[in-house]
């Protein structure tokens, strides 16, 4: 099962978001994303955080049964609502309005893709980019020119990458801007890394380069 989890950031566009809500058999708003998932009139399976956020109105669109609270204060809502898909038998999570408005939300949501390593699949997407965790190897099979961006959270070792534009070899990337705005040459492209937290920023359209 493909679980969606709506966070309380900028939502993407109504089009992206009817396409993911279309695709996932459960639907989750982390504490106040799920009244912008109603705003756009997508369903809510469940509320889930620390509820501080939901209004009446929000309250009463939705049965008791949907909110779930999760009073941990050593975690974000964002992470609550992550671990309640996984419990709930997601076997891939999509998250979106995880950016927009504050830096430190935004870097803080990105960590949850390391936070869960060894789960299920996780990506958080926006109309610019789908970011994942590089688990061992990842493939991009997309056109050329595609925009491709790897972060380090951290050291990586031994970053090692095929098909794109500007290639690295069992190279040890740091958190830095190295790694950002490249583009698929040769699909599909591979990203592997042998140790460490390594981001793929995967773009949602093409820019070749001169």
């Amino acid at each position: 099962m493909r679980a969606l989890v709506i966070a309380n950031g900028q939502p993407p566009s109504h089009t992206l978001l009817q396409e993911l809500a279309g695709k996932a058999g459960l639907i989750v708003g982390a504490d106040g994303g799920a009244g912008k998932a109603l705003a756009a009139g997508i369903r809510v399976d469940a509320v889930v955080g620390d509820l501080d956020s939901p209004g009446e109105e929000l309250r009463a669109a939705l049965p008791s049964s949907a909110f779930h609270l999760r009073d941990d204060v050593n975690s974000t809502d964002l992470q609550k609502a992550v671990a309640f898909c996984i419990e709930r038998g997601g076997e891939a999570i999509d998250i979106v309005a995880a950016g927009g408005g504050r830096a430190d939300h935004a870097l803080a949501n990105l960590s949850v893709l390391a936070l869960f390593r060894g789960g299920p699949p996780i990506r958080i997407i926006d109309d610019q980019f789908e970011v994942e965790l590089v688990q061992g190897i990842s493939t991009v099979d997309s056109p050329p020119g595609t925009i491709v961006s790897l972060v380090a959270i951290g050291p990586c070792r031994q970053v090692t990458t095929s098909g794109l534009r500007w290639n690295l070899d069992r190279f040890d990337l740091s958190f830095s801007p190295r790694g950002v705005h490249n583009e698929v040459a040769s699909p599909p492209a591979t990203v592997s890394v042998a140790e460490g937290d390594l981001l793929l920023f995967r773009g949602r359209w093409i820019e070749k380069h001169a």
